[in-house]
């Protein structure tokens, strides 16, 4: 009986820790693929009613929760402005030349239709993005229909989970702390998009060194 209670312990201590990474690094790979899912979406709806839009993000490789940086459901997030434009909102709004805009997010405000507003998460405040944080590798992108820029920038998002977040700075992430990867998701000015995990070239370099290497 003790032996059977020693390998029980050794086989919970083992298994235990692994059960824990697997779902912390489940909630990345599902907060990934939503964050794609919606840029993918986005794009289709900016193709469909000819709009550009302009983001702004706080500050770079800063790891926010969702919901202050890439989501705007919960109205929390007073810091990521997402300015669009198209005809329809060039006249409602009489500006001739874009150079306002409206928010992306609320333009069913504008046009009388809940489902014209934009968004870069469809599907906000699920459960993986209570488990995540967020950060991104540039404070501005231009978001346009595809096919119809020049526009060779690119944006990553990273994405870490809570256990990889640093105790000594609570917006860092440590990359492999606690055996969890970062996934990032990237889009360029073309409208392509790429989803992989976030690398460093010397496991000692500071985040914002990395890469994001395709899956």
């Amino acid at each position: 009986m003790v032996v059977t209670m020693a390998l029980l312990a050794t086989s919970t201590a083992i298994t235990v820790p692994m059960i824990t990474r697997n779902r912390g690094q489940g909630d990345v790979n599902r907060y990934v693929h939503s964050l794609e899912s919606g840029l993918l979406s986005l794009k289709a709806k900016l193709g469909q009613t000819k709009t550009n839009c302009e983001i702004s993000f706080p500050a770079t490789f800063t790891f926010q929760k969702p919901e202050t940086l890439v989501e705007f459901s919960q109205g929390k997030n007073e810091q990521t402005s997402m300015q669009c434009c198209n005809s329809e909102i060039s006249q409602k709004t009489n500006d001739p030349d874009c150079l306002t805009g409206y928010p992306g997010n609320r333009l069913g405000e504008l046009t009388g239709q809940a489902q014209d507003n934009l968004r870069l998460v469809q599907q906000e405040s699920t459960p993986a993005s209570k488990q995540v944080r967020v950060a991104v590798s540039k404070t501005d992108f231009g978001l346009t229909p595809p096919g119809t820029t020049a526009n060779l920038d690119t944006i990553t998002f990273l994405i870490c989970h809570e256990q990889a977040a640093s105790t000594e700075n609570p917006t860092s992430c440590i990359p492999s702390q606690n055996k969890l990867s970062i996934g990032c998701v990237e889009i360029n000015g073309a409208g392509e998009i790429t989803k992989g995990t976030w690398a460093l070239a010397n496991p000692e370099s500071s985040v914002s060194s990395g890469s994001c290497r395709k899956t």
